[in-house]
């Protein structure tokens, strides 16, 4: 009789943990649902959609233990587009609590800037959702950020579970003469000219009409587990960095700023000649691609508010053509 039970545990568990992911999976998708109708009703209000974040870059100073501008030119307020969306998001409590005139980093923030919100997680997401501490790279440059530290005092960040996409390329890795204004166009030797290609950046001022591309074709937003490195919806801190995991330990194999709120799809032109592109889910690992925790891709919004589960093995130059606003790309079904 007990080997009996034994083999019906064995027989139903597979099932129950099958029909647990499923919720798990709805669930997520439900979450970008309403991510997507809050950055809809936000353009309606505002004739562009949300930026990535928020930042002077000709702004220079110290505040709260934090100088700025770094090298990719990020200062204050650095207030993240999860942040512009939380009176769409039935939390206009908790936005009251952020002082855009301010530096978000600032202690008058900390309560409010680890806040969990269960629409930036997904359930499905393993790695932690609770928050992190937030490190910055005390050597190299936001190119390839180096010896990476906790920041003094302390800055935590809540977790999120989805993030916007940059595009093609990542503008977290501009060199500084061309991160003024990621609107610019960057000559690369041996390459031409790459531009931030994606709806998504610091200070957009996307407008519908700019997702030429078609919005049912466009990539809004993205899934990335905290099991990869740590996300928030926050925003970007100047010399933050975002950091990939093995085995759930942080490493020092790290992204700056931008990475924090973004993802990209590749091919990055300072790349070239190689063509790297990471789709969901790519078994390179990069800290700014997408990733969860669902078998065979991720879930993506597009921009025209579907959500779609993009597969992981999906053809990598359709990739990279849905991630990008306005290249002309005609990519059919995907």
């Amino acid at each position: 009789m007990i080997a009996i039970i034994a083999i019906l545990i064995g027989l139903l568990l597979p099932a129950v943990q099958q029909a647990r992911e499923a919720a798990r999976r709805t669930q997520c998708k439900n979450n970008l649902k309403q991510l997507g109708l809050a950055i809809h009703n936000y353009h309606d209000s505002h004739n562009i959609f949300p930026p990535a974040y928020l930042g002077s870059p000709t702004a220079t100073g110290s505040a709260f233990g934090v100088s700025y501008p770094d090298d990719n030119r990020n200062g204050p307020s650095g207030l993240g587009w999860g942040v512009m969306l939380l009176p769409y998001l039935d939390q206009s409590p908790l936005y009251q609590q952020f002082d855009p005139t301010i530096p978000m980093w600032s202690p008058q923030h900390a309560v409010a800037m680890r806040t969990k919100l269960q629409a930036m997680l997904c359930p499905s997401a393993v790695g932690g959702n609770d928050g992190f501490e937030l490190r910055r790279y005390t050597a190299g440059t936001n190119e390839e950020p180096l010896n990476p530290q906790p920041y003094s005092p302390t800055i935590f960040l809540a977790h999120a579970h989805y993030v916007t996409m940059a595009g093609t390329q990542g503008p977290w890795g501009r060199p500084t003469a061309y991160s003024m204004d990621f609107t610019s166009a960057e000559p690369i030797p041996g390459f031409g000219n790459a531009t931030i290609d994606g709806v998504f950046y610091r200070n957009n001022k996307t407008r519908m009409v700019d997702v030429s591309d078609g919005t049912s074709n466009t990539v809004f937003l993205g899934e990335h587990t905290s099991r990869l490195s740590d996300k928030t919806w926050v925003g970007v801190v100047p010399y933050g960095v975002t950091c990939k995991k093995l085995n759930r330990a942080v490493t020092d194999d790290c992204d700056s700023g931008g990475a924090l709120v973004q993802a990209h799809s590749g091919p990055d032109s300072h790349d070239h000649p190689q063509v790297i592109i990471h789709q969901p889910n790519h078994p390179a690992g990069h800290p700014d691609q997408l990733e969860s925790d669902h078998v065979g891709g991720c879930h993506c919004l597009l921009g025209d508010g579907s959500v779609r589960f993009v597969s992981q093995f999906m053809d990598a130059f359709v990739w990279a053509a849905i991630c990008t606003r306005a290249n002309g790309e005609v990519v059919g079904d995907f």
